[in-house]
């Protein structure tokens, strides 16, 4: 048996009582954890120009952007355009728009310290985030 639950704005009373019954049943619960264009849409929407432009070009380039086509200048620094991607994501957990468990839809590539060689985007997200730049952009 699969049940699909969706609250919009619940009182504080109802929500209360949902995370208890939930918590009676928690070996039969299982959390979708993956993205979805209402998920993709919400997170595209909270991240800042900079950080949107590195997933809009992950998801025209089939989810891998080298960090050159994100220079302006090939000397340019991308110091601080991926910051947003993972504190948008933490906070969007806060806020409960999506569950913990959710991975970072586009993650930075490279040796961990200087410049980044570049992003990449799951493949099976690419959908998703393209239906969210629409729906943010029109």
């Amino acid at each position: 048996m699969r049940i699909t639950v969706t609250v919009d704005d619940p009182t504080p009373e109802f929500e209360t009582k949902l995370i208890a019954l939930l918590a009676e049943h928690t070996a039969d619960v299982e959390i979708d954890t993956s993205w979805n264009e209402e998920r993709a849409t919400h997170y595209y929407r909270m991240l800042p120009q900079r950080a949107r432009r590195i997933v809009k070009e992950a998801v025209q380039r089939g989810g891998h952007v080298p960090a050159d086509a994100l220079r302006d200048n090939p000397d340019d620094s991308l110091r601080g355009h991926s910051a947003p991607l993972s504190r948008i994501l933490q906070r969007g957990k806060l806020l409960g728009r999506w569950p913990e468990g959710i991975d970072q839809p586009v993650k930075p590539l490279g040796p961990g310290f200087g410049k980044v060689e570049g992003y990449e985007m799951p493949a099976d997200l690419i959908d998703a985030f393209q239906s969210a730049i629409r729906n943010v952009e029109q």
